[in-house]
């Protein structure tokens, strides 16, 4: 009787173990999904941990009110967009500006701030949305100077470059999206040529 109370038990524990893993899907405990289950490489409220952001009036934000831009200044070019690498799971998906930490991030284009957000690989992160309904993303930086909804302009500083997140060392990860989720990348060199800003080595 005790065996059978026993693989009874045994059976029950499997049943509800299968049930779990069946229930979580692939790659949850990443961060938030979006409705069709992509991953999401922020959390859209842009509430995620506690960012260190800049207080406002410490410094103002260069607006350069012209062109279209490059991200930051003094940078090589490093990873590029589908690079391969054991830090990815798949291909690399947007372009690395190497850069001192604390170097002045820039958004390159005019837009609404979509998301602020810290603590997954991307480290501090600012998501940019532009007219025309491309996403621009900044990450690894050492510190934030923006903040959710907040306008900016070609030349308005996000925030600092930095290590933060899955890194090995300082830099800023830019990114190009066709809406502010993970695996919507598109090249984003070719992207920026066609915005007129030319991008040296």
């Amino acid at each position: 009787m005790r065996r059978e109370h026993c693989l009874a038990t045994a059976t029950a524990g499997l049943s509800a173990l299968l049930v779990l893993l069946t229930a979580v899907p692939s790659g949850a405990g990443s961060g938030p999904r979006d409705s069709s289950g992509d991953p999401v490489a922020v959390d859209p409220s842009g509430r995620t941990g506690h960012c260190p952001v800049a207080r406002r009036g410490r410094e103002p934000h260069h607006r350069t009110g012209g062109p279209w831009t490059a991200p930051t200044r003094g940078y090589w070019l490093s990873a590029g967009y589908a690079a391969k690498g054991d830090r990815w799971a798949h291909r690399h998906t947007g372009q690395d500006f190497a850069v001192p930490t604390d170097t002045p991030v820039y958004s390159v284009g005019p837009g609404t701030v979509q998301a602020t957000t810290c603590g997954d690989g991307f480290g501090n992160q600012v998501v940019v949305r532009h007219p025309g309904g491309f996403f621009t993303q900044y990450a690894h930086l050492s510190r934030i100077d923006v903040r959710r909804g907040d306008r900016v302009f070609p030349g308005t500083r996000l925030g600092l470059s930095g290590a933060t997140g899955n890194v090995t060392g300082p830099h800023l990860h830019f990114e190009v999206r066709m809406t502010p989720y993970l695996g919507s990348a598109v090249p984003p060199l070719p992207w920026l040529r066609k915005k007129d800003v030319r991008l040296g080595r």
